[in-house]
């Protein structure tokens, strides 16, 4: 996992625990807390490499390599015709899968009569550190390697070095979804079949000449398994460079999902921004707040009619709502409280859409910022109990920054040509 990665996941982790340690009972914290849970347990799932090849290709020597050679119980999965899923477990164990997922465990003493059965596939667990960040799924070569891939983050196919790469071999690959082309890795087997270093260099030659945009590298391995925990072995065997290949394939897959992610949970924040304590307005703020939303609703149809430009919307938008803040609490825009703020989240400059669909879409997610910035403007909690204040305050808190709307406002700003003033009145 990338350092980007594992800073992301420790700041979703102390946002998670902060709003559960509120105590506040509102929908709209247990959904974001829900979904932050869930992005989490997501970049954590060990990446899986889903190893393919035709018949005798080498396909268990690899999946040997990949977690330590000598490791993988050959004597158990030798010329199996199931696959065989490696996963990592505190003790080593292996399980049968039967047809209705059941796992039994089948390397124990007992004559347990649930053991003779026909097992869909096996699984291996082992409490090797490595296996913490990768499933390896050793496929059957009488199998259709487009049923093992539906899972599959990174693919390996295997393939013979002294005939590498033949046209079944090809259609084969070439019937695979194309999205594992950049996530894929060439491997070619029985390296120490090869008599010169000119050898190697001439088989990886013809395969990136064969192969050419087909897979991300190409990697030779030793294919047979040798009881030897060496370096030298490591260097000599490929395994080095195969685990080397697929960290820096499996380090741009995590660094792709962690934006995703990024993405995910500003929008489940803003969300949840949106809906969090609807039921927390001071009565005396219902009216004023009714007027906004039918101002900002009446800008939106000028914007929607071609009467308003998506800047002068905007403009339009933050100056009432200016005005509508000072209403709710005098001094918060005018005071020297709210500092010009700065996102670090936007890297390029941002261009307005050119059709006026995604442009009034824009603006009504503003508004609704806007609206939910009012609320907090307008809630009880700032005259509640201290204690429950503070709570309050600190689930805005949270959710402020994680939706980074200070980052949308910014976006504006480079979009309307000048820096604007967060109206966070945080």
């Amino acid at each position: 996992m990338s350092r980007a990665s594992e800073l992301f996941l420790k700041r979703m982790a102390a946002a998670r625990e902060r709003l559960l340690a509120t105590r506040i009972s509102d929908p709209a914290l247990a959904y974001c807390v829900a979904g932050i849970s869930r992005v989490e347990e997501s970049l954590r799932r060990p990446l899986r490499v889903v190893v393919l090849g035709e018949c005798n290709s080498g396909k268990t020597s690899v999946t040997d390599l990949l977690i330590g050679n000598g490791l993988l119980p050959t004597s158990v999965v030798a010329n199996t015709h199931i696959p065989v899923l490696v996963t990592h477990a505190p003790a080593a164990a292996i399980f049968g899968i039967d047809a209705k997922g059941n796992r039994i465990r089948v390397d124990g003493n007992s004559d347990d009569p649930l053991t003779d059965r026909t097992f869909q596939a096996l699984q291996i667990s082992l409490p090797l550190e490595r296996l913490r960040r990768f499933q390896i799924l050793d496929t059957p070569s009488a199998g259709n390697p487009a049923a093992f891939v539906g899972d599959a983050d990174i693919v390996l196919w295997c393939t013979v070095s002294t005939r590498a790469w033949t046209e079944s071999e090809r259609a084969t690959w070439l019937g695979l979804p194309k999205r594992f082309g950049r996530n894929s890795l060439l491997v070619a087997t029985h390296k120490d079949g090869l008599q010169t270093d000119d050898d190697v260099e001439r088989v990886l030659n013809r395969l990136r000449g064969l192969t050419g945009g087909l897979f991300r590298e190409a990697v030779l391995v030793s294919a047979e398994s040798i009881d030897d925990q060496s370096v030298e072995f490591e260097q000599d065997s490929g395994a080095e460079a195969l685990r080397s290949a697929i960290d820096r394939v499996a380090s741009d897959i995590v660094d792709r999902r962690t934006q995703k992610a990024e993405k995910i949970v500003r929008r489940l924040a803003r969300l949840a921004f949106h809906q969090f304590a609807l039921d927390e307005v001071r009565l005396e703020t219902v009216e004023l707040l009714r007027s906004w939303e039918a101002h900002a609703l009446a800008l939106v149809d000028q914007l929607s009619e071609g009467k308003k430009t998506a800047p002068q919307t905007i403009e339009a938008l933050l100056v009432a709502y200016a005005d509508y803040a000072e209403k709710l609490r005098p001094g918060v825009v005018t005071g020297d409280s709210v500092p010009v703020l700065r996102s670090q989240a936007l890297t390029v400059p941002m261009q307005w859409p050119n059709q006026s669909l995604p442009a009034t879409r824009l603006v009504r997610t503003l508004v609704s910022d806007l609206t939910g910035l009012l609320r907090m403007l307008s809630g009880n909690s700032i005259f509640m109990d201290p204690t429950v204040k503070a709570e309050y305050q600190t689930a805005r808190a949270i959710l402020l920054t994680l939706a980074d709307l200070d980052g949308a406002f910014d976006a504006l700003g480079k979009m309307l040509g000048t820096p604007l003033v967060s109206p966070s009145p945080a």
